[in-house]
């Protein structure tokens, strides 16, 4: 089951609550937007870890001159 941003912040959605509940309904999509970027941060905390550790292990592997 989808639930879209625009149901969710007009009340339509599952996470609507009864009576309106608009302020709910915009804390809601701001604690999801705020998990979507945590989410995108970490991922791109790994990606950079990846690229030092790699660049780390080509730099271990360089044979010295001489």
């Amino acid at each position: 089951m989808a639930i879209s941003v625009t149901d969710t912040a007009t009340g339509k959605g599952s996470f609507a609550t009864p009576g309106g509940g608009e302020h709910e309904a915009l804390l809601l999509l701001l604690a999801a937007q705020e998990a979507r970027d945590t989410q995108r941060r970490a991922e791109e905390a790994a990606i950079d870890a990846e690229d030092y550790w790699t660049q780390a292990e080509e730099a271990c592997a360089v044979e010295p001159i001489g």
